[in-house]
């Protein structure tokens, strides 16, 4: 850095995201469109329930496109069906939301993944990201409201209780009509 300065937080993030756009454009449209192309087999074989087919496709999605934060996002949440997993998924979870600041899903299960460890109040960051980035992931609130109950903060498990309840009482009546 000029003037011998501390690279902040913010920097890195930013350093991270160009060189993810310009990785992602200096790649062939044939490298980008194959990761694509096994991003979704990858992504079939973990719906159909073949999780180490998933997480090898996964693995060489992350591979060609090392920036591509849905890539580490399906080789995290994958790793979160294996056993002893955990440590693993959390680091591709933080590399996809870290990617993609928007990517709710991606901090949903980071949240998940934390609240295996018991690390509740990352876990907490991360579902208030999700539900920050998509109001529809209404069940970020409920696992604040569980996470709160079980650090005994009654009054903060309530309101995030009382706001999933209400939310999903408004997405029910919404079905309806």
């Amino acid at each position: 850095m000029p003037g011998g300065g501390v690279i902040m937080r913010n920097q890195w993030v930013r350093f991270i995201a160009i060189a993810a756009l310009v990785t992602f454009h200096a790649l062939p449209l044939a490298a980008r469109e194959n990761s694509t192309k096994l991003y979704a087999e990858a992504q079939r074989r973990a719906l159909s329930g073949d999780i180490e087919g998933a997480i090898t496709g996964f693995r060489a999605v992350v591979a060609i496109s090392p920036y591509y934060a849905l890539g580490h996002y399906g080789l995290g949440k994958a790793l979160l069906h294996t056993e002893n997993g955990t440590d693993l998924a959390i680091r591709h979870l933080r590399r996809a939301v870290l990617l993609d600041r928007r990517l709710a899903k991606g901090y949903f299960y980071l949240g998940m993944a934390l609240m295996f460890q018991k690390n509740y109040r990352h876990a907490l960051h991360a579902f208030n990201n999700a539900y920050r980035n998509n109001a529809e992931m209404i069940e970020s609130l409920y696992n604040m409201y569980a996470i709160y109950d079980i650090m005994e903060a009654r009054g903060k498990a309530q309101r995030y209780f009382d706001l999933y309840r209400t939310k999903k009482a408004k997405e029910e009546r919404d079905v309806l009509f």
